[in-house]
């Protein structure tokens, strides 16, 4: 009975370490710069063509502090000719995922 007791209490001490993502809407403005940038250099396109997202991890900091948040990922969403596209960069702007276009061919090489 103690062990169990024991064993659900450490579980639930490393699942509030472990933190949660989440993900919201964001502006053209609270997008890190480097990250519009690499959007316009890697696929021609403007930020403020398009909605941004962020996925973020909420960290638990402790019993009456304020959690703890990191960015993961910025996402960038446009309609284009009928297609739905999605751009997701790490918050240093590199390149991660893509669908439904592909980078143009430019700047394939520069990277």
């Amino acid at each position: 009975m103690l062990v169990a007791a024991v064993w659900l209490l450490s579980a639930g001490v490393i699942f509030a370490q472990g933190g949660v993502e989440k993900s919201k809407k964001v502006k053209k403005d609270e997008v890190p710069a480097v990250v519009q940038t690499s959007l316009q250099n890697d696929f021609d396109l403007a930020s403020a063509d398009g909605t941004w997202s962020l996925r973020y991890s909420e960290l638990n900091a402790g019993v009456g502090k304020s959690a703890i948040l990191k960015p993961v990922a910025y996402t960038f969403h446009q309609k284009k000719d009928g297609n739905k596209i999605e751009i997701q960069f790490s918050p240093t702007g590199k390149l991660e995922h893509t669908k439904g276009i592909e980078r143009s061919s430019d700047s394939v090489g520069s990277r």
